[in-house]
């Protein structure tokens, strides 16, 4: 119950904090997606491409060409793939978390008393998290190539859901593993949420620590922070994994474009390194950053928020269905 608790209001949060930065998100994949050419054969359409020169301008371009609606272009797909891959994976990694803690009391041979003891190291925390992520991805991943390509198709009646899994099974000819290209990448960048809750848990670790809070006090469920306290940690937990993984996250979005002429995230990183530059690997950073660390910090406290509303309208039910029974009786 615990683990689909868990599953259920992060994935709800996580939807509720996509949609409120979505322009955001929509203009840092289009900037992330813009590559310099050096080839003689660079297509006309590769010429005549809109260059954003940062997050602002592109927000801007978007409103003149395609009006407020289009700020929010392939925004469905994207609330349902954030639903699903944070189901997914807070459901996978409360359960390895809660699964893990059992088998390391039960090798130390630890009693009941002596469990409070334990704690996970930041290789362990990392690990459990990188296996969630991996598992997540394994689904998630045609959801996230739809998504991606609903935002950088310049259209928005070309944008529908239909349309763009329609384009995609006829370009790769009924190659039906073309849903999960940038997949590599993805697993790799399974590396990016783990280092954020990991990052999380030390840091809330830290801080509950500093109230006198220890031990398995600590993972009981009941122990909430405040929300502002939840956006902090979410914030700056984010921004540690955001710079870490950017150049894998500008990989992983030039796969899944549309005409993408790589085949693999090593191709995308070596033509960026070669004809961009060495920093331009993390091109689209601060719009990354910037709707990473707000998304993250909504996440946590809409998360925290959720569940204490969950529980005060379960405690409400019993009530009246014990009143109800009552009177019956």
């Amino acid at each position: 119950m615990a683990s689909l608790e868990s599953a259920f209001t992060g994935a709800v949060a996580s939807s509720l904090a996509a949609t409120t930065v979505y322009p955001l998100d929509l203009a840092k994949t289009l900037i992330q997606t813009q590559h310099k050419n050096t080839e003689e054969d660079e297509s006309e359409e590769e010429r005549s491409q809109v260059k954003y020169k940062n997050v602002v301008d592109c927000i801007i371009k978007i409103y003149q060409e395609k009006g407020f609606l289009g700020l929010y272009q392939g925004l469905g797909t994207n609330v349902a793939a954030n639903f699903v891959q944070n189901f997914i994976y807070f459901f996978w990694y409360s359960q390895a978390r809660s699964n893990y803690f059992t088998f390391k009391a039960g090798r130390l041979q630890l009693k009941d008393d002596s469990r409070k003891a334990i704690e996970l190291s930041t290789v362990e925390e990392l690990a459990l998290g990188m296996a969630a992520g991996a598992m997540t991805q394994v689904f998630t991943n045609p959801i996230s190539v739809v998504s991606t390509r609903q935002q950088l198709t310049k259209s928005p009646n070309d944008s529908s859901l239909k349309a763009v899994i329609k384009q995609i099974y006829t370009e790769s000819n009924g190659d039906l593993t073309a849903f999960w290209k940038g997949f590599k990448a993805a697993l790799v960048l399974s590396s990016n949420p783990a280092i954020t809750y990991g990052s999380y848990q030390k840091i809330k670790n830290v801080i509950l620590a500093t109230k006198g809070i220890k031990g398995d006090a600590i993972r009981s469920s009941k122990l909430q922070l405040s929300a502002g306290e939840n956006f902090l940690l979410g914030m700056l937990s984010k921004m540690i994994s955001t710079f870490v993984t950017q150049p894998l996250i500008v990989a992983k979005i030039t796969l899944q474009g549309k005409g993408s002429k790589f085949k693999t995230f090593q191709e995308v990183l070596q033509h960026i390194y070669t004809n961009e530059g060495f920093f331009s690997l993390w091109k689209g950073v601060i719009p990354q950053v910037s709707k990473g660390v707000i998304v993250q910090g909504l996440l946590f406290t809409y998360k925290d928020e959720i569940v204490k509303l969950v529980r005060k309208l379960l405690f409400l039910y019993k009530n009246i269905l014990m009143r109800n029974k009552s009177m019956l009786t």
